[in-house]
């Protein structure tokens, strides 16, 4: 049982892309900007905790995982196990802004 935390402790510093992750949807109670993140972590319940980690998230901010990315967004984004990328959504499309580490 002690050898399982090492164990997946040293998975996450893998360098390999992540096998699955979320697209977050960042909103503000009091606008209408949005924010979106790409997150290399899975189930969406961890990719939405990652994103509120973030500092540029306040306590006001509504956040929730909008849909689970495909491996060749995944690919385009080079996105690894435990990496967030801020990005933009446009018709189901995406761009990377910038990268943040949790």
């Amino acid at each position: 049982m002690v050898a399982v935390i090492p164990l997946a402790v040293n998975s996450l510093k893998d360098n390999s892309l992540a096998p699955r992750g979320c697209l977050v949807r960042v909103t503000d109670q009091n606008s209408p900007k949005e924010r979106w993140f790409a997150v290399g972590l899975y189930p969406q319940r961890l990719s939405e905790v990652a994103v509120c980690k973030l500092p540029l998230i306040e306590s006001t901010n509504v956040v929730f995982v909008r849909r689970s990315l495909k491996p060749a967004e995944i690919e385009m984004l080079m996105l690894r196990r435990g990496e967030v990328v801020e990005c933009s959504v446009s018709n189901d499309t995406i761009q990377v802004y910038r990268y943040h580490t949790i």
